[in-house]
Formats: C-alpha cells, sequence, structure tokens
C-alpha cells in the first residue's frame, strides 16, 4: 500500500491520551506523556490595567511536537487581541446596543468554570458588558487527538453561545470575527503561505470554503495548519486567510436565543514541515464531515502584506 493510502486510513485515528490539568483562574494544560501541546490561558486578572489587558479574553496556545517551541501568540506586539485559538465579534447586537468582543473593548470573555474529560475539557464563558454582567454565555469544548503523520495533534472545538435573554447577533467581518489561528509573534512573515481547495481561489471572495490550510515559519521551525469548516456551519462563512503575519481562520455571523443557540465546530490539524498534499487534506475533511468529496487541485498563495494604519 503506498504511504499516501496509509495516511488516509488513519487520518481519524485517537492513538493516545491526553492528560488534562486545571489550574484554577489561571490556566489549563493539555500534555502527551511529559510534553505540553496545548495550553488555555484562562485567568482574568483586574488588579492592575496591564494584568487586565493582558487577561480579558481566553485563548489556546499551541506547541510544537516536542512541546518546545509555543507556536502561538499571546498579548502584545502587534494586533495585541490576536492570541492563539481564539472565538471573537466585533460587532454583536444585544438588547439595542453593539458590542465589540474582538477587541475587547468595554468587557471581557471571562472562564467561569472548566470540566475536564476524556483528552477533551468544556470551559463555560461569560461574555461580558460594561457592568461585568454576562449578556452572553459560552459552552466551549476542546477535544484533542493524535492523528496519523504528518499530523501530530489535532483540536477538535466546539462552541454554543446563547444570550441570557432575548436575542442576540453575531457578526463583524473577515478580518475581525470568528474563530481564528495567530501564529506567535514570531512569525516570518516573508515567507507565509496559503492553501486553498479549488482552482483560482480568492479568499476576499468565495464563502464556505470546507478547509484552508497555512504554512508560517517560526523559530526556524516550518508548522502547517490546516482548520476544517464543519458543513453544519453558518452557511454564508468567508474565510480570512492572506495576511503576512499569519492570522487566518473562518468568519460565520448569525442570531442566537437561549433555546437556539449559536453553533460552531471547527478543527485544526497541526503538522510540522510544509505540507501540501491535496489528498490529504480533502481526507481529513471528508472525515470530519462525514462526507466522500473527490480530492481537488489547489491554489496556493504567497501572504499579502496588510494595508498600513488599519486594524487587520
Amino acid at each position: 500500500m503506498k504511504p499516501t493510502a496509509l495516511i488516509l486510513l488513519a487520518l481519524s485515528l485517537n492513538t493516545a491520551a491526553f492528560d488534562i490539568t486545571v489550574v484554577e483562574k489561571d490556566h489549563v494544560d493539555v500534555t502527551n506523556g511529559s510534553k505540553v501541546v496545548a495550553r488555555l490561558m484562562m485567568a482574568n486578572d483586574l488588579s492592575t490595567p496591564e494584568r487586565h489587558h493582558d487577561t480579558y479574553k481566553p485563548y489556546l496556545h499551541v506547541f510544537d511536537a516536542s512541546g518546545a517551541t509555543r507556536l502561538t501568540k499571546g498579548p502584545g506586539f502587534n494586533f495585541t487581541h490576536h492570541r492563539g485559538i481564539f472565538l471573537g465579534f466585533s460587532k454583536i447586537s444585544y438588547g439595542g446596543k453593539f458590542y465589540d468582543r474582538w477587541h475587547m473593548k468595554g468587557g471581557d470573555q471571562v472562564v467561569t468554570k472548566v470540566a475536564p474529560g476524556d483528552s477533551s475539557f468544556t470551559a463555560s464563558i461569560d461574555w461580558q458588558g460594561e457592568t461585568k454582567e454576562a449578556f452572553l454565555t459560552e459552552e466551549r469544548r476542546f477535544t484533542f487527538t493524535t492523528p496519523a503523520t504528518p499530523f501530530y495533534l489535532g483540536i477538535d472545538m466546539t462552541s454554543a453561545i446563547k444570550p441570557v435573554s432575548g436575542e442576540a447577533e453575531m457578526s463583524g467581518d473577515p478580518e475581525h470575527a470568528g474563530a481564528q489561528f495567530r501564529p506567535s509573534e514570531l512569525v516570518d512573515t516573508k515567507t507565509t503561505t496559503y492553501i486553498f481547495p479549488g482552482e483560482n481561489i480568492d479568499a476576499h471572495k468565495v464563502k464556505d470554503l470546507p478547509w484552508a490550510a497555512e504554512v508560517f515559519t517560526v523559530e526556524g521551525k516550518t508548522i502547517t495548519v490546516v482548520i476544517l469548516n464543519h458543513p453544519d456551519n453558518p452557511k454564508d462563512t468567508a474565510t480570512s486567510a492572506y495576511r503576512d503575519y499569519g492570522r487566518f481562520g473562518m468568519f460565520p455571523k448569525g442570531k442566537a436565543t437561549a433555546e437556539a443557540p449559536f453553533k460552531l465546530h471547527y478543527q485544526w490539524l497541526i503538522a510540522e514541515g510544509d505540507m501540501r498534499d491535496a489528498a490529504v487534506f480533502q481526507q481529513a475533511w471528508n472525515t470530519f464531515a462525514g462526507k466522500n468529496d473527490p480530492v481537488p487541485t489547489l491554489t496556493i498563495k504567497v501572504s499579502e502584506q496588510p494595508k498600513p494604519k488599519k486594524d487587520k
């Protein structure tokens, strides 16, 4: 059997258990043996303005296969609100007001509880208004798997967001909303490259891509990350995947009530090295989505420079 076929057959296997360690009101470590592969940063420290700025939203750090190199960005540097794997919306309509829970203006996302599971955990998160009272509540679940080579880590995220009463609408734009992955502040901006399924794909225009991939380099290590977009996610989802600093992900929008939460489901697959295998990417999505779609051609694009004087 060919090596690629072996990869395709085993893509969905979970071959190792992950340990979940909760450090109350600070972080959640996800370890594989002695190696930390991911860490949820969940402190909400109001003791000083600086600490508050650093802890106003939860996000997931991702590490390389050795556990030694942090691949994702924390607070500070360019676009301080870009942090690891994170979820936010710059324009949330609720109760006759608009809220920005992307830049975190006038309120925080606060983890109130963490429930560990089998290679997983669920974080209960209050999306707060100016008075520190929640106007949205969220259940965000992360499940960790060991896919087949070439991937060393799979991160599955489901989210259910609902208002405390009435109706809320999540919106924004592809640059300032949705489920995002942000590489480290040490990313090599000259080499970041994006990969899409299909011919001549323009990420600025296309909607509802099943997946998108990024190749970037941090501290001399080249990494490939794929985001899988579940078919049950809201339709008309945009893909933001073109910036040289590597922030990329999916932007859905929609409404929620207490009875009908705004639900999202994504999966990230992480590999070391520059991987551009359409068959592997497509089979990963087929397994995730329960589909049998054919292998597409690929569009491969070098990243763009951000426009000056604009927050991206």
